[in-house]
């Protein structure tokens, strides 16, 4: 498997270029609607569970308190 670290920086803007492509032909196919879910269900994933959406205060905080 290829990594960042084998390849070059003109390479990994090729494979960038490449991967972004595939990403919107496969997306050319939805509706805009479709398209804006995929979206919000990639900010869902990538922001879960390391940084939650909403701050919940921690048990023993100031702000649990109140």
């Amino acid at each position: 498997m290829t990594t960042v670290h084998d390849v070059t920086p003109d390479q990994l803007r090729g494979l960038e270029a490449a991967g972004e492509a595939a990403l919107n032909a496969a997306l050319g196919r939805l509706s805009a609607r479709e398209r804006e879910a995929y979206w919000a269900s990639v900010r869902r994933a990538y922001n879960a569970p390391y940084n939650d959406a909403v701050k919940k205060p921690r048990a023993g905080s100031a702000a649990a308190r109140l």
